[in-house]
């Protein structure tokens, strides 16, 4: 007698061998050099050969069995889980999340870990000089770094909050900081969100213009399962009224939440424990205490004297190689005379004293050119700029 098997004994055996592979992959994530001698899996005959899987330390950053289950159920009376025509009945909205669950089986789950380089220490000692006010959170990854150096494992320190006045270059220093690891950085405003669900995990299918969370299609379109994910201006996540954008946050934070995150639209878990997350703030008391909790806080003091000057010529030097370099580095008056505020107002006031040197016709800057571009920025005391130095008012400190 012949064994014909039916659709419903495929799926069944299709379904066991991804519960294999995932299982397999979870116990090949805890070894570094990733070799499993001992078990071998067959793939999966439905399932498309993925390529490009990394090599080295790595983490499945979404579960493929839960994925399954979703097209199985999007598809109720089917026992086929992929290829074929929607189910008639199925709305728009229900086509394009069949779609992409869809699209997302085709997709590799694995990302390779970025494990630190003897160049990453380099690079670290380079982004000192560069952010001097920034060492004591520099040393933190530094230790992380050689710590992920020696196990051969991916780079990992715990959630950080850096606070501080604006203006002391936090949103540079976390730009920086992803170029000195060499991982991916993935940037949100905070300050200019309106939906913290739907940034970190999405909306349930059932609400209308549902989709993907904004990380986990962040983390998604990556290479890397340990990214940077940076929180810009965290104290300001104020969204709608009925939202409590804080909770949301948890799901984040919590290493037991954020290695089995559920995407509210796909309702498929992500694995976004492995990711760097660091923040910045203003006010620490504008956050929750139990979100402060969670975070390890580094306060970034001002920065003053040859720490200012040296900050003063790295901006410096910066704007004027975006303009081929064709102005002189400033001399020394000059750097004095821009570390009188803070970097964001050196950077603007460098790119206005190079339209006054360049209207006179002249390769370098002078402190007359910074003068001028003071009495620009200044407003006549119209407003106190943001920052932590106060510039000088025209005529402060000759009184007798």
């Amino acid at each position: 007698m012949t064994n014909i098997s039916s659709p419903a004994a495929e799926f069944l055996e299709h379904r066991r061998m991804l519960n294999l592979q995932f299982l397999l992959d979870h116990l090949r994530d805890q070894r570094p050099d990733q070799r499993m001698p001992e078990l071998q899996a067959e793939p999966a005959r439905d399932e498309p050969a993925p390529a490009g899987a990394p090599i080295g330390p790595s983490v499945a950053i979404f579960d493929r069995a839960a994925l399954l289950v979703q097209i199985r159920l999007a598809r109720p009376g089917d026992d086929f889980v992929e290829g074929g025509p929607s189910p008639p009945s199925a709305s728009s909205d229900e086509q394009t999340r069949l779609e992409q669950l869809r699209t997302l089986l085709h997709e590799e789950a694995l990302r390779r870990l970025v494990v630190a380089e003897d160049s990453t220490r380099d690079r670290l000692g380079r982004l000192r000089e560069e952010c001097p006010g920034f060492v004591e959170v520099i040393a933190l990854v530094e230790r992380a770094a050689a710590l992920s150096a020696i196990a051969g494992t991916g780079i990992a320190f715990p959630p950080t909050l850096l606070v501080g006045p604006p203006g002391l270059g936090k949103t540079h220093f976390s730009r920086r900081l992803a170029a000195a690891l060499g991982v991916e950085q993935h940037t949100f405003s905070c300050a200019t969100n309106s939906d913290a669900q739907a940034l970190l995990i999405g909306h349930p299918p059932t609400w209308r213009g549902a989709r993907m969370g904004v990380l986990t299609e962040a983390v998604l379109g990556g290479e890397t399962g340990n990214p940077l994910i940076v929180l810009d201006e965290v104290d300001k996540f104020m969204t709608h009224s009925s939202e409590k954008p804080y909770n949301a946050l948890l799901n984040l934070l919590e290493p037991e939440n954020a290695c089995a995150l559920v995407d509210e639209y796909l309702r498929v878990p992500f694995d976004l424990s492995r990711c760097l997350v660091l923040a910045t703030a203003n006010d620490l008391d504008a956050l929750p205490s139990f979100i402060q909790d969670r975070f390890l806080i580094v306060t970034i003091t001002p920065p003053d004297g040859a720490m200012l000057r040296a900050i003063a010529g790295r901006i410096a030097a910066e704007i004027i190689a975006a303009h081929g370099d064709a102005f002189a580095q400033p001399d020394e008056a000059v750097l004095a005379r821009l570390a009188g505020t803070n970097p964001r107002g050196t950077r603007r006031l460098v790119t206005l004293a190079l339209g006054f040197a360049a209207q006179d016709g002249r390769r370098h800057l002078t402190v007359a050119d910074v003068t001028a571009a003071e009495a620009i920025t200044d407003k006549q005391g119209a407003r106190e700029p943001i920052g932590f130095i106060r510039p000088k008012r025209r005529g402060e400190g000759k009184r007798g």
